[in-house]
């Protein structure tokens, strides 16, 4: 394998690395959301 297909693996391995890091940066917030909006109904609602 030359340097040249070397660096094209390398480089769509991170392509895909980013995209992935994405998605899950996308799930983050979500699941924050989601336990900020069951903090404010199960515990600040209630005191």
């Amino acid at each position: 394998m030359s340097e040249k297909d070397k660096l094209r693996e390398l480089e769509e391995e991170n392509r895909k690395l980013k995209k992935d890091n994405e998605t899950l940066l996308q799930i983050i917030v979500q699941l924050k959301t989601t336990l900020d909006r069951l903090l404010n109904h199960y515990v600040i609602e209630e005191t």
